[in-house]
């Protein structure tokens, strides 16, 4: 008998309910203490094409895809032609058969049990609808999910909203559900999940994090324009922002989007605008901009396979060059990668911190898998350390006043100009795009051009003891070394934990890229690289900074890796 580590697949038509039914489950099994990994697969159409949401449930923590299947739960044909192959034996399809059982080519070695679920969701409640939870009510039988826990769900989501006849609608439905596995006369499956305490912190996909990291870390502006896999953070932020005296546009383009926030940074407020790939093309213009005016700004990149529009729902960490080298001329910039809902909460609230203290765009590189899924994190800090840089006073900007003008871009020894709040007497400065001197007036002089270009990138020397260092797991005398980053982090963890022949690095800080620390952690080994593109975009940084080739581990279906795959790259 498998306890507490479960698998299970939930596939149907887009708009058949997956999604939500996965949703259910995966808060479940968060509140019977599990800790909880999620994967959905789902087209960029409304309906009508497949879709699937996988749920994985054990009693430690989840970094990674399952390697297989203990449940799939199928709302049509189609599921169980594309995942069967993907059951342990001994697994279960459970198919709704209310328009007939299913008769395709079936495995010998795992069970079928046909469930009428539209019919007994019309018996029983009185909306087809409702087949979603009869499913659930299958699998509840099936594993022994807490019913009490299932019941406080429905409360939760339907009391308020739809009133208390919904929520005894969707326990009927759940029972009926149960009852009817329970007398299916199939045999049990060896598996099942138990309750083992208080859930494990939080279940939160990534762009929650950042969305809540942003609230904490101060951020009062936000400009957005929908874009997969992004919009959930201007989603998040449209519901709580205001609530905290904070301001939510929802831009005409990520132009505008970029722009606004820019006004919005010069006007004092932390501020942050959210895209994708094609969006934050977009944006470059405006980057550069804020590169040279010095201006605090965060932006997200939730990364999604390209180019062009590529396919917007599934998962790529192939905007590495692009978040690094995006925009014209030379400027300084930070790019930082979280592996996991927490660390984006923590990366967050550093990406304000350095973009005020250093005056400089900061962007934060989030791959779709972990934008879009959802992860059990143990916890956030109640504190946080908020530092909004130099910032001065009317009387400290009156110091800085030189032939009647306040210096805004003063050349300084660590290139970080204390700034002034537009309105602050003492503090007018010209603020332009243009090549500028001191006071922000417009000048081509070469001196002044050097002096000023070289002041800007000055900071990120500055800076460089600030950035998110490399974490390094494993034996760190093992003869291989695995460079990564991103969320594919947790399945290298996954992959290679238990293995004494290979050390781990994942790369949180992606520019700019410190060479030594690269150098010292890849002296004398096999040095391979783990992302998820077709060119090995981090492989090429790190080939830079070791003057040799290194072993490219790739994949760019649009699927995070297994950690099986992954082995079988390292070891073969």
């Amino acid at each position: 008998m498998k306890v507490n580590d479960l698998s299970v697949r939930i596939g149907g038509q887009a708009g058949d309910g997956a999604l939500t039914t996965g949703d259910t489950l995966a808060t479940v099994l968060h509140r019977m203490g599990l800790y909880v990994g999620t994967y959905k697969d789902f087209p960029s159409q409304i309906r009508g094409i497949h879709t699937n949401y996988t749920i994985y449930a054990r009693s430690t923590p989840v970094m990674a895809r399952p390697e297989s299947l203990d449940v799939l739960l199928a709302f049509d044909r189609e599921t169980v032609e594309r995942h069967l192959h993907e059951l342990e034996s001994g697994g279960f399809v459970i198919y709704e058969s209310s328009r007939g059982d299913y008769t395709g080519d079936l495995r010998e070695d795992v069970h079928l049990l046909n469930v009428p679920m539209r019919k007994i969701a019309m018996e029983v409640a009185g909306k087809e609808v409702m087949k979603n939870t009869v499913a659930l009510g299958v699998l509840g039988g099936m594993v022994h999910l807490d019913r009490e826990v299932m019941i406080r769900i429905f409360e939760e989501r339907f009391l308020k909203r739809k009133g208390k006849e919904i929520v005894e609608a969707n326990i009927r439905a759940y029972d009926a559900g149960v009852s009817f596995f329970e007398s299916a006369g199939v045999t049990e499956p060896a598996i099942r999940v138990e309750t083992i305490g208080d859930p494990k912190g939080y279940l939160m996909m990534g762009n929650e994090a950042v969305a809540f990291g942003a609230l904490v870390a101060g951020c009062r502006f936000f400009a957005g324009y929908p874009i997969t896999p992004a919009s959930e953070i201007l989603e998040w932020l449209a519901v709580y922002l205001p609530k905290y005296n904070g301001v939510v546009v929802q831009a005409e383009d990520e132009i505008s989007s970029i722009n606004m926030a820019i006004g919005a940074a010069i006007a004092g407020a932390r501020a942050m605008t959210a895209t994708s790939g094609p969006g934050f093309a977009l944006m470059t213009e405006a980057l550069s901009y804020a590169g040279m005016v010095e201006i605090p700004l965060v932006i997200v990149d939730c990364s999604r396979a390209g180019p062009s529009t590529g396919m917007p729902t599934k998962n790529e960490q192939s905007d590495v060059f692009h978040s690094v080298f995006a925009g014209h001329g030379d400027f300084p910039r930070a790019v930082l990668s979280p592996k996991d809902p927490q660390e984006a909460y923590e990366m967050t609230i550093q990406a304000f911190n350095l973009a005020e203290k250093y005056q400089m765009p900061v962007i934060l590189l989030v791959d779709q898998f972990l934008a879009q899924n959802k992860f059990s994190v143990p916890g956030y800090p109640t504190e946080v350390s908020i530092d909004r840089g130099a910032t001065l006073t009317t009387e400290e900007a009156l110091a800085q006043i030189q032939n009647g003008e306040f210096r805004r871009y003063r050349v300084t020894e660590d290139g970080v100009s204390p700034r002034t709040i537009p309105g602050l007497a003492n503090g007018l400065f010209w603020l332009t795009g243009v090549e500028h001197d001191e006071a922000g007036h417009v000048s081509t002089y070469a001196k002044t051009r050097v002096a000023m270009m070289d002041k800007r990138l000055r900071k990120l020397q500055t800076a460089m003891p600030e950035f998110p260092e490399p974490l390094t797991f494993g034996n760190p005398e093992a003869p291989k070394v695995v460079f990564t980053f991103g969320s594919t982090t947790g399945s290298v963890l996954e992959a290679l934990k238990d293995s004494s022949e290979v050390s781990i690095v994942q790369i949180r800080t992606l520019w700019p890229f410190e060479r030594n620390p690269i150098r010292d952690l890849a002296q004398d080994k096999e040095v391979y690289v783990v992302e998820i593109n077709a060119q090995g975009q981090l492989a090429y940084l790190i080939e830079h900074a070791l003057g040799r080739p290194v072993h490219r581990v790739l994949k760019y279906n649009g699927r995070p890796f297994r950690p099986s795959e992954i082995r079988k790259e390292i070891f073969s």
